[in-house]
Parts: structure tokens; C-alpha cells; sequence
């Protein structure tokens, strides 16, 4: 069961933002993904939900949400589609981000479906963009991110770990353990500017947490390794 939409004003970042204003560019009031909520992006929304006969309030609810959403399927091209993409990807799914709705998106979406137990027809509708804005979140840094997945561990909260985390990540973890202290992050510039190594030690050995993000989009973890002593 998906979770409540999330709310989205002037001021909010990140990508559910970005796929706000991919969603507003495929009805016909275009402005940039930029992944900032400011006058613009409320502008575009006001003028979407007046068309839609929805209260013209600026606010991103679920009532808004419902009517931004577009299906795409196999052969579909344009914002909605990249707006799909951009989710999968934000959320450590390998695919590119370039608007056509081809055979490896389909074939990432079907895994998406099977991973979170809904529906796995390879199409984008409402279910399917519910449990990719509704279900995953990105924390705000990355000791954060990778505090959440050890939490989710401890509490074998399989549901909340899946929040922040990749199934591959969130798999290896319930298997082997998550560690015991904090996780203390710093970077990791081999795997790219926007990755951090964060480390957990247990005794006899540590869990290191790839966290990966930036302080506009968030942070969450996309793989996690372990270390013996």
C-alpha cells in the first residue's frame, strides 16, 4: 500500500519537485526542472489547478497530484516520461533519463513493479507513480540516509528500510547486519562528486554504506559493503 502523497510548496527541493514541474511542462504550462519550488514553479501550479477547476492555491496536494498525472507506456516520449525516468534513476535504477520510453525503461519499471509488490505491466499509471513519489524519500544528508537504513535494520523494518534504500542494498543488510554504531560519512571521490562512504563498526568488523545524492535532491543509500577485522 502506497503512502500519503507528499506536500509541495515554494521552498521545497528535490526531485518529487522536479517531477512536479516535469509533469506541469506535459500539460502545457512549461518551466524549468530545476528541483526548486519558487514563485515560477507556484506560478505554473496555480495556473494548472485554475484550468483543472481545483482551489488555485500554489500548494502541491494529493488532489493536484491526482490530476498531474499522466500514464506512460512503451513508445511514449516527452516531460512525463523523463519526469518517470528521473524517479527510477533518483532512486539507483539504471536506466537514462532522455524522455523515450523504450524497451529498458519498460524493463526497468516491470522490476520497480515486482520489487515494491504492485502491479509489474511495465506502464507508468497511477499506482506505479504513487509508490515511486509516495514510498521513497531522500533524507537530507548522508549520515542521515545511512542512519535510516541502520535503524530500519535493528527494527526489521523492511518497509521503512526500502524508504531510503535500493533492494539490493536493503537485501544485503537484512542478510548480514547493519552495523551497531552511528555511521560517520565523508566522501568518496572514486565513485563521483555526489558519493559518500559512510562507516559503521560492529565488533569485528565494519558495514560501509555507499550513500549517494546532493543537498538539493537528498540522500540515500545505493549499496552497502562489509569489511571483517
Amino acid at each position: 500500500m502506497a503512502s500519503e502523497w507528499p506536500l509541495q510548496q515554494v521552498g521545497g527541493t528535490g526531485v518529487d519537485v522536479r517531477t512536479i514541474q516535469h509533469l506541469l511542462t506535459h500539460h502545457g504550462h512549461p518551466v524549468g526542472a530545476d528541483g526548486v519550488f519558487g514563485p515560477v514553479t507556484q506560478g505554473a501550479v496555480i495556473d494548472f489547478q485554475e484550468a483543472n477547476g481545483l482551489a488555485p492555491d500554489g500548494i502541491v496536494a494529493w488532489l493536484t497530484w491526482a490530476s498531474l498525472l499522466a500514464q506512460v507506456s512503451a513508445g511514449s516520449t516527452g516531460p512525463a516520461v523523463t519526469a518517470a525516468q528521473a524517479q527510477l534513476r533518483s532512486q539507483g535504477w539504471r536506466l537514462a533519463v532522455d524522455g523515450a520510453f523504450g524497451p529498458i525503461t519498460e524493463a526497468t519499471v516491470r522490476d520497480f513493479q515486482v520489487a515494491r509488490c504492485i502491479l509489474s505491466d511495465g506502464s507508468v499509471g497511477p499506482i506505479t507513480w504513487q509508490t515511486l513519489v509516495a514510498d521513497f524519500m531522500h533524507l537530507p544528508s548522508p549520515e542521515e540516509a545511512a542512519a535510516h537504513l541502520l535503524h530500519a535494520r535493528t527494527a526489521r523494518d523492511r518497509r521503512l528500510a526500502m524508504t531510503n534504500a535500493t533492494l539490493a542494498a536493503v537485501d544485503l543488510v537484512f542478510r548480514s547486519g547493519g552495523g551497531s554504531a552511528e555511521p560517520a560519512c565523508g566522501p568518496n571521490p572514486q565513485l563521483g562528486p555526489e558519493a559518500f562512504d559512510c562507516v559503521s563498526h560492529y565488533e569485528g568488523g565494519a558495514v560501509h554504506y555507499n550513500v549517494v545524492g546532493n543537498p538539493t535532491d537528498g540522500y540515500f543509500v545505493e549499496s552497502v559493503r562489509f569489511f571483517i577485522d
